[in-house]
């Protein structure tokens, strides 16, 4: 799912381009709106285990949004991996990877659903 996200005044630095830092506040936003997609049992019921990026472009002064194309790379038994694709006009600028557990009513990882593995499977590339 591509997911357009705003470009703040605020993640822009003296240097004039995004901060890295804000790098993984846009990876937030575009995996919270791709989530949406997902069964209601997952929303509000995960956390992150791990974030990585790498940062292969600056994203200039001057840019209003980019898109980030956020695609489910792995499934296990209580946790899947988001890759997160940031495109600033043609350029990828940066590749994350979040690493999402989900937990029970006690906070605790618990098994994903046959439900939630048939949505997130279908973006899944093994």
């Amino acid at each position: 799912m591509t997911v357009r996200v705003q470009i703040r005044f605020a993640d822009f630095d003296p240097l004039n381009h995004v901060t890295n830092v804000a790098f993984f506040e846009i990876m937030e936003t575009a995996r919270v709106e791709a989530l949406r997609a997902t069964p209601h049992s997952l929303r509000g019921h995960i956390v992150v285990r791990h974030a990585e990026c790498s940062y292969d472009a600056q994203i200039p002064g001057g840019t209003r949004s980019v898109d980030v194309e956020v695609s489910c790379e792995r499934v296990g038994t209580t946790s899947f991996t988001l890759r997160h694709e940031i495109r600033a006009g043609d350029d990828v600028a940066g590749v994350g990877r979040t690493v999402m557990v989900v937990l029970d009513d006690d906070r605790r990882p618990r098994p994903l659903t046959d439900e939630e593995r048939a949505a997130l499977a279908p973006t899944a590339t093994r």
